[in-house]
C-alpha cells in the first residue's frame, strides 16, 4: 500500500453518515418501486420526461447554448488567464484530456457512437423524410452536435465555480454543498441548501450510473458471447459484472494519480485502435466522404441545431433528442465538477476551457463519424439490419454483429471488449471519487477521500446495476425519469456561475492581463526568472519593450 493511500482520512466518524444513509434509503426504496411496479414505473417515467424535456426543452437549450458563449467568454477575456494554483501541472495534457473525456463519456460513448444515427434516419428532424437520402447525411451530424461542443461547455463551465473556490478563494473543500453554502449570505438557508444537496447528489449519481452500466454491460457480454462461442446468458453478464468491480476497486484503491490514469490513458489508446481499424480495413471512402459531409452540415447549422424547437411542425425531434441529451449530461454536472477540480491544479480557465471542448469534440468527433459511418454503410450494404435489431431490442448484438463483418473480427472483438470494460471503469472510478469526496467532511492532505469509502461506493454502484439486469428491470425508463435532477442542476449551477463571476470581478476587475499573468505564474517559471543573471533579465525585458 502507497504512502497515499496510507494517509487517507480513514476515520468513519469523518464520514457524512446522514447523506450516505439518507440517500441509500432513498434509492433503495425508488429501485424497489421500479423492480415490483415495472409498468408504473415505465408510466411515471415518461410522464417526468414529457414535463423536463417537452415543457422546459427550450430553457434547456437556451442554456447549454449560454454556456458556450460564456466558454468564448473565458477564453478570450483577461479571467482566462486564472490560473488554478500555481502549481506544475500534476498531468501531462495527453492524460488530462483522456481522463475527462472518458470520465465524461464512458462507456455510454460506445452504445451512442455505434447507434445514435440509426434512430435519426428514422425520426428525422427540420420535417425531413424518415429514411430519406437527406435523413442518412443528417443522422451524423446530429449523433456530432449532441456530443460536441455544447456536451463539453456544459461541463467545462459548470466546473469553474468549483475550481475557483477550490484554489482561489481557499475553500479547501470539493463537497458542492460548501461550496453552495460559501455563496449563501443567510446561514439558515444555506445549511438547509447544502443538506439538500448532500442528499440528492448521490441519488442522482447512482441511478445515473445504474444507465451506465446497464448498457455497458450486455455490450461486453454480446461480444464475449459471439468471440468465445458461448450463450450470452445472465451468467456471463454478471460475470462480466464482477470483473468491472474487480477492475474499480483495483482503480479506486490507488487512487487517480496510480490508478485512474493509466486505465484512462490505456482506455484511449484502445479506443483510437479500434477507430484506426474500423477507417482502414472498414469502407474507407464512404467514412471519408460522410466524415466531411457530416461535419461541413454541423459547422454550416450549428446555430439552428443548438436553439431549433420545431415551434411550427411539432414534431417535437429537439425536445426528444437535443434536449434530452443536454439534461441527461446535467445529470452528471456535479459528479465532473468535482473531478475536473481534482485534475486541473496547475492549469488556467481557459487551458481547462481548450483542453476540454478543444480535446474532447476532437476525439468524439473522429469515433463518431467514423463508427458511425461503418455502421452506416453496414445496413445500407444490407450486411446486418441494424435500425430493425434496434427496434427489436437487440442493440448489442447488432454492434457485435457489424464488428463480425470486418477482416480479423476476433482480433477486433478483443480491442473491442478491452476499450469498453476500460471506458466503463474509468467513468465509474470519476464517479466513486466524486461521490466519495461529497459523503466525507474532511478529504486528507492530498484532497482525496479515504479508500475504504471510495470502496463502499464501489460496491454500492455495482450492486444496483447487478440487480437491474438480474430481473431485466425497465432500466431505460428510469434513463427517462431521472431527467427531473436537470432542472435543480440547471438553477442551482446558474447560481454557482452568477456568484462566481461576480467573485472574479471583485478579485481581478482592476487588474490588467499582464497583471493577472504574472501573478499567476507557476513556481517553476518564478524559480527560473530569480536565477536568471541580472544582465540576462535586463536583456529579456528590453526585447520584450522592443517588441
Amino acid at each position: 500500500m502507497g504512502q497515499d493511500v496510507m494517509k487517507s482520512t480513514t476515520g468513519s466518524s469523518n464520514f457524512d453518515r446522514f447523506s450516505i444513509i439518507t440517500s441509500l434509503a432513498i434509492v433503495s426504496v425508488i429501485s424497489i418501486f421500479f423492480l415490483t411496479n415495472p409498468d408504473q414505473a415505465i408510466k411515471i417515467a415518461g410522464n417526468i420526461f414529457t414535463l423536463i424535456a417537452y415543457n422546459f426543452g427550450t430553457p434547456i437549450l437556451w442554456y447549454a447554448f449560454g454556456l458556450v458563449i460564456l466558454a468564448a467568454f473565458f477564453v478570450f477575456s483577461k479571467y482566462g488567464h486564472i490560473r488554478m494554483g500555481n502549481e506544475k501541472p500534476e498531468f501531462s495534457t495527453f492524460s488530462y484530456i483522456a481522463m475527462m473525456a472518458l470520465a465524461g463519456v464512458g462507456s455510454g460513448t460506445v452504445y451512442w457512437a455505434f447507434l445514435e444515427w440509426s434512430y435519426y434516419i428514422k425520426t428525422p428532424p427540420f420535417a425531413i423524410e424518415a429514411g430519406s437520402v437527406t435523413a442518412a447525411e443528417w443522422a451524423v451530424t446530429y449523433s456530432l452536435h449532441h456530443w460536441g461542443i455544447i456536451a463539453w461547455a456544459i461541463y467545462a463551465i459548470t466546473a469553474i465555480p468549483v475550481m475557483y473556490s477550490f484554489y482561489i478563494r481557499k475553500n479547501r473543500s470539493l463537497k458542492i454543498s460548501d461550496v453552495v453554502m460559501s455563496m449563501i449570505k443567510n446561514k439558515t438557508t444555506a445549511k438547509i441548501v447544502g443538506r439538500v444537496i448532500d442528499v440528492m447528489y448521490p441519488i442522482a449519481l447512482i441511478f445515473g450510473l445504474i444507465i451506465v452500466l446497464s448498457l455497458g454491460v450486455p455490450i461486453i457480454s454480446a461480444a464475449v458471447s459471439l468471440l468465445f462461442g458461448i450463450s450470452d446468458s445472465l451468467t456471463l453478464k454478471l460475470s462480466m459484472l464482477v470483473i468491472v468491480a474487480a477492475l474499480l476497486i483495483a482503480s479506486s484503491f490507488f487512487g487517480i494519480e496510480k490508478g485512474m490514469q493509466k486505465i484512462s490513458n490505456n482506455g484511449t489508446y484502445f479506443v483510437v485502435a479500434l477507430a484506426l481499424y474500423i477507417l482502414i480495413f472498414g469502407p474507407t471512402q464512404f467514412i471519408l466522404e460522410n466524415t466531411s459531409s457530416s461535419i461541413a452540415i454541423w459547422a454550416q447549422n450549428f446555430i439552428k441545431m443548438s436553439l431549433y424547437t420545431d415551434a411550427i411542425n411539432q414534431a417535437k425531434f429537439p425536445q426528444s433528442w437535443t434536449a434530452y441529451f443536454w439534461a441527461y449530461w446535467m445529470i452528471f454536472i456535479p459528479l465532473m465538477c468535482v473531478f475536473v477540480t481534482k485534475v486541473s491544479k496547475g492549469r488556467t480557465i481557459r487551458e481547462v476551457i481548450i483542453c476540454m471542448i478543444g480535446g474532447g469534440t476532437a476525439g468524439i468527433a473522429a469515433l463518431f463519424s467514423i463508427v458511425g459511418s461503418f455502421m452506416m454503410k453496414t445496413q445500407l450494404d444490407g450486411k446486418v439490419e441494424i435500425g430493425k435489431m434496434v427496434s427489436e431490442g437487440q442493440a448489442s448484438e447488432a454492434i457485435v454483429k457489424a464488428l463480425d463483418t470486418l477482416p480479423l473480427s476476433s482480433v477486433i472483438l478483443v480491442v473491442f471488449i478491452i476499450s469498453t470494460f476500460l471506458l466503463l471503469v474509468t467513468t465509474l472510478d470519476g464517479s466513486v471519487f466524486a461521490v466519495a469526496c461529497n459523503t466525507q467532511k474532511e478529504l486528507d492532505e492530498n484532497n482525496n477521500p479515504s479508500t475504504y469509502l471510495k470502496i463502499f461506493w464501489c460496491l454500492i454502484i455495482v450492486a444496483l446495476p447487478t440487480i437491474f439486469i438480474t430481473v431485466n428491470a425497465p432500466v431505460q425508463s428510469m434513463q427517462s425519469a431521472i431527467l427531473i435532477f436537470a432542472l435543480p442542476i440547471l438553477l442551482l449551477t446558474s447560481y454557482m456561475l452568477y456568484k462566481t463571476v461576480g467573485y472574479m470581478r471583485e478579485d481581478y476587475s482592476h487588474l490588467t492581463v499582464m497583471e493577472i499573468q504574472a501573478m499567476h505564474k507557476l513556481e517553476l517559471e518564478v524559480e527560473e526568472e530569480q536565477k536568471m543573471p541580472e544582465h540576462v533579465e535586463g536583456a529579456s525585458a528590453e526585447s520584450y519593450q522592443q517588441g
